[in-house]
């Protein structure tokens, strides 16, 4: 981590402006050079990558790096923490698990934000579920229960799966930038390390720009489980049967 002592040094912010625009002046440049190759770089461009303050500019970048960085996001690194902690949540409230998996889908909430989808296999008491679903969402990580299905057996005795969506930022694809930076810049290319930093950077403020929303998507889903399984569970403790609920349609078989 950058220290603060050594990042007071260098004009992060103005540094940081000109680093985006010059982002986007940069790849737009590659873009355009990649359909039409006899189209000369643009000077203007290569110029200011030629005569960037490279150090202080990846320090001003990290920095801000750092302090964009969420724990609301589910990272590689944080599966095996947020896992551990669905698991320990469910096993605390009573419930038996058999599995659980993450997996990073292809489909896409925003621009840049990935969905992580956790799906737990559980078994136990029907009336354990609630206790379960209120510890799952005491962790940093800002997960929304998306939905539940559960065979019921008369008595309360079910098995089934619980499905919760985690989100992260996912920046653009950056490994071609190096490359296509020599064409369009040429001598530029010690900035490339900056610039992919930097779309890592862009990528955490779209995060933080739309967390607010998935916030309170992920409350509103809680409340609504809250107000509609304690009847719904009641009801078919009894005689048993197939339960599936939704946060988008509710309580959809029962």
């Amino acid at each position: 981590m950058t220290s603060i002592a050594h990042s007071a040094r260098i004009p992060a912010w103005p540094t940081l402006l000109g680093v985006q625009g010059l982002v986007v002046l940069a790849l737009a440049a590659v873009v355009v050079q990649q359909h039409q190759a006899k189209t000369p770089a643009s000077p203007p461009i290569g110029a200011r990558l030629l005569s960037m303050d490279i150090p202080a500019a990846t320090s001003a970048v990290s920095y801000a790096l750092e302090h964009a960085r969420d724990d609301a996001a589910v990272m590689a690194e944080d599966e095996l923490r947020v896992t551990s902690f669905l698991a320990l949540a469910a096993r605390g409230a009573g419930l038996e698990v058999s599995d659980i998996r993450l997996l990073a889908l292809e489909q896409r909430e925003a621009p840049g934000i990935q969905i992580v989808e956790a799906t737990l296999d559980v078994a136990g008491h029907l009336y354990d579920l609630p206790i379960f679903l209120d510890g799952a969402h005491r962790q940093r990580a800002v997960g929304r229960l998306q939905s539940m299905a559960f065979d019921v057996q008369p008595g309360g005795k079910m098995h089934g799966q619980v499905r919760l969506l985690f989100h992260r930022p996912q920046p653009m694809d950056t490994e071609w930038v190096a490359d296509r930076l020599a064409l369009a810049a040429p001598g530029a290319t010690e900035a490339a390390p900056l610039l992919e930093q930097a779309a890592h950077l862009a990528a955490w403020r779209a995060f933080s720009r739309t967390q607010p929303g998935r916030a309170d998507h992920a409350r509103l889903a809680r409340s609504r489980a809250a107000k509609e399984l304690p009847a719904n569970l009641i009801a078919i403790q009894g005689a048993g049967g197939r339960f599936v609920w939704d946060a988008d349609e509710g309580i959809v078989i029962r």
